[in-house]
């Protein structure tokens, strides 16, 4: 079997790898030079690769198994990232906005490949053998997630800074670690073909199996539509609004770092104390109203606004997405959480492109102002989870729990909390 640390370190050298290649394309197409609709564009360009790739993955994944559609998603991921450095080569200065347009348009591959081995990813980690907690091993994936857009945009700086080709050179470094991660999956196949359902997560009501259709209409898909809207589109513009202030490349980069950072401190804190499912999702969305309310103050405050506000995102994002994630997993069955996942993916992507569409044209007209309607966003959010996850759950029965078996807080007797 391959132990769950080392899957958590080769899936935290591909993060890193992404979210440098993914700095860079920011910064490339957040170009003032370059048309707001750009990166409008790149968002709808990943709505249309998503949607199809969670659709087909779900489907692949309860036909094929897990393992055997994430070892290919890696494989089209890895050579999605070499078409994305072909398309981003220039000739040093800049990219024009019909070789923009054509980057935007070639990243919808890689949010393909990732919709498609989204589900199964989620799946078999929330379900990793030996796990306890579906909600536990959501944070911790979260860490790794976090940690890898930690360590990334310094080398993404590294790269803008001494690279003539930033985004061509993250993208190959990104199609290998990939190629890495295809390789432990493939090697893991025999061992994680048969993964048994998760127990139960704690913090909310255990609602009745839906078919997938309806959960699109449950609070918690609700709520995470509004969480991504929020969270994503604001900080899909961060780069254009700091280079909009004549801010240099590294502003963005440590606002981009203290956003990661804080959200693997928030993961792993979070992970230790095990709190309710809707409680976590509760104070995220907070966390994430109060960091936008904040980047709103940037034209005032500058730097120092730029970077509290990136701490408080940052905090919100692992506690919202796990416990959303949870619940929403939840509520499709413990026989289909790749399904659940699915949902889930589908929700943030469309959610983001609705988002960016909406936002682009009031980017530079409103400055960081943009960010007080994503603000008020979030904050319905939390008002509707708190509104329909009003109680925890009732306390484990009084009686002996069966060897082996999982209590009614999800964690096997003879495990400490």
């Amino acid at each position: 079997m391959v132990p769950f640390p080392v899957f958590w370190c080769f899936a935290l050298l591909s993060n890193t790898a992404a979210s440098a290649q993914w700095v860079n394309i920011a910064w490339a197409l957040g170009d003032n030079r370059l048309p707001a609709a750009v990166l409008a564009v790149w968002q709808i360009s990943a709505l249309l690769g998503t949607i199809p790739g969670v659709l087909l993955g779900a489907r692949a994944a309860r036909r094929f198994g897990h393992v055997r559609t994430l070892v290919w998603s890696s494989a089209v991921e890895a050579v999605s990232c070499l078409a994305v450095a072909a398309a981003a080569w220039d000739t040093g200065g800049g990219l024009s906005t019909r070789r923009a347009l054509l980057v935007a348009v070639v990243c919808s591959v890689t949010p393909f490949a990732v919709g498609f081995g989204g589900p199964s990813w989620l799946a078999l980690v929330s379900a990793w053998p030996g796990t306890a907690s579906r909600t536990r091993q959501l944070l911790l994936d979260s860490i790794q997630f976090q940690l890898g857009r930690t360590a990334g945009p310094p080398v993404a700086a590294f790269l803008i800074a001494t690279v003539g080709h930033p985004v061509p050179v993250a993208a190959v470094a990104n199609a290998a670690t990939f190629l890495a991660v295809t390789v432990i999956m493939a090697a893991a196949a025999r061992t994680l073909r048969h993964v048994p359902p998760p127990p139960a997560p704690a913090g909310g009501p255990t609602p009745a199996r839906r078919p997938s259709w309806r959960l699109f209409g449950s609070t918690a898909v609700l709520a995470a539509a509004g969480y991504a809207l929020a969270s994503d589109t604001s900080r899909l513009y961060v780069a254009r609004l700091i280079r909009a202030a004549d801010q240099p490349a590294v502003v963005f980069s440590v606002t981009v770092s203290v956003v990661a950072l804080t959200a693997a401190v928030a993961a792993a804190v979070a992970a230790r104390r095990r709190l309710p499912d809707r409680r976590l999702a509760q104070l995220g969305l907070g966390l994430l109203a109060a960091g936008l309310v904040t980047w709103a103050t940037a034209s005032t405050l500058g730097v120092p606004a730029w970077i509290a506000g990136g701490a408080l995102v940052g905090a919100s994002l692992p506690l919202a997405h796990a416990a959303l994630t949870s619940l929403v997993m939840g509520e499709a069955g413990d026989a289909d959480q790749a399904t659940g996942a699915a949902v889930t993916m589908a929700t943030n992507t469309g959610a983001v492109a609705l988002g960016s569409t909406v936002v682009a044209p009031l980017v530079s007209p409103l400055g960081p102002l943009v960010f007080l309607p994503m603000a008020a966003v979030a904050a319905v959010a939390l008002a509707r989870v708190r509104r329909r996850y009003r109680a925890d759950p009732p306390p484990p029965p009084a009686g002996p729990v069966p060897v082996g078996a999982v209590s009614a807080r999800g964690t096997p007797p003879d495990r400490p909390r």
